[in-house]
């Protein structure tokens, strides 16, 4: 099994990393301590392209079958230009169909789609091979390219997942595939050669998805003008509270003029609007507590945000920035943050209740009882589940008392 590494710079600086002959095969997987299965450089000269698993004992004739998995490990090196943002991932297939004693190129089409359909692929983003943050979770079929063929064109990664790599920096990729045990008989004697390709493109500090559309490098922004158009809030449920945020410079916005109300928010904007909401200044220090990646314009709201004891994190000294926050997270780091207390019990008889965890069942009782948060018509509360955007701004609002203004 080998590994070869393309570069290839494309106009617009548009640059496309291929890992090619990835061949699938039941093998034992075997991870270092704390190096990757590969890494790769931007500009390839420091390249290591050993094989994508790491492997022991010899290799036989053995094909993929149902119930097969196998993990790998991916590092890429920024040491390019200040800045790059991972937009898309896509594959592209090959597959061989063993006939007699000879490998022959599959041609039928159905064949491609039935191997992809039941080839299943996760891939978890990190740093230091801990892996904070699950990025894609479907099929080979969802993230196949094909040259000039607008059907096939990759998965374009939703903007709460894309990610940025600054430059002499790095982000470790973490994926399993596992084919489904369903998979039919015609996918018997198969050989997948599979290349894996990142698109990744320049992406200045000042072009940050999560920065506001007005801000400075620093992140910290300047005060929206009222006449301020943003081009996705009008007719929106949460419009007065979104305007009303704004106003009071706790929403900032994206550089592209939107709010995006109806995206889930990730525990790094969740952190930056309570810092905002609560006026507490970021914090400017080196170390942030914690050992996985936060981005530059969320680091000193994080900082303050934890020593404040709003945020507390993940065992191990992990905030994971980036993940989705969950309904019974954010009710639990407004409760702390504006110090609403539980000022006599209550009873809470959702179908869901058990889902609900002991660290934040005293916070989802004060956030009721309070009128911040409810459940949903089915008597659910779905603690679990990512929040919208939206839902936090409007229960920011409600905190901060300007609901009452536009409620009545």
């Amino acid at each position: 099994m080998k590994i070869s590494i393309k570069n290839i710079i494309y106009k617009f600086l548009i640059l496309v990393i291929v890992i090619n002959s990835i061949l699938f095969v039941n093998q034992n997987v075997v991870y270092g301590d704390s190096m990757p299965d590969v890494i790769l450089y931007i500009h390839g000269e420091k390249s290591n392209g050993g094989p994508i698993f790491h492997q022991r004992g010899s290799l036989v004739d053995e094909y993929l079958f149902p119930g097969f998995t196998d993990s790998g490990t991916l590092r890429i090196y920024n040491n390019y230009s200040e800045r790059i943002k991972v937009k898309n991932l896509a594959l592209t297939i090959k597959l061989e169909k063993l006939q007699g004693d000879k490998y022959y190129q599959v041609k039928d089409e159905n064949l491609y789609e039935v191997f992809a359909k039941n080839m299943k692929l996760t891939i978890k983003k990190g740093k230091m091979l801990i892996f904070t943050k699950t990025i894609y979770s479907k099929s080979f079929y969802e993230m196949m390219y094909k040259k000039n063929n607008e059907n096939y064109r990759g998965y374009d990664l939703p903007v709460s997942d894309r990610f940025n790599i600054n430059k002499n920096n790095y982000i470790d990729l973490e994926y399993t595939v596992h084919m489904d045990k369903n998979a039919g008989n015609e996918l018997q004697g198969i050989k997948a050669t599979v290349n894996f390709l990142i698109n990744v493109n320049e992406n200045p500090s000042y072009q940050d998805d999560y920065n506001s559309s007005n801000s400075r490098e620093d992140g910290k922004g300047t005060k929206q003008k009222t006449n301020d158009k943003f081009v996705d809030i009008k007719g929106h449920w949460a419009e007065n509270c979104i305007q009303a945020l704004i106003e009071h410079n706790i929403i900032k916005g994206y550089p592209d003029k939107t709010i995006r109300p109806d995206n889930f928010i990730t525990r790094a904007e969740a952190a930056a609007l309570i810092c905002r909401a609560l006026k507490l200044e970021e914090k400017n220090k080196l170390f942030t507590g914690y050992i996985d990646f936060i981005p530059k314009w969320a680091k000193g709201y994080v900082i303050a945000a934890t020593e404040k004891g709003i945020f507390e994190g993940y065992p191990g000294r992990i905030f994971k920035s980036n993940n989705k926050i969950t309904r019974q997270e954010m009710v639990t780091v407004l409760m702390r943050g504006f110090n609403k207390k539980l000022e006599k019990e209550i009873e809470i008889n959702f179908e869901d209740r058990d889902d609900i965890q002991d660290w934040a069942l005293g916070h989802v009782k004060a956030g009721i009882y309070h009128k911040i948060i409810e459940g949903y018509p089915d008597n659910t509360f779905r603690p679990n589940n990512s929040i919208t955007r939206a839902e936090v701004f409007t229960m920011i609002c409600k905190l901060l008392k300007y609901h009452d203004k536009h409620a009545k």
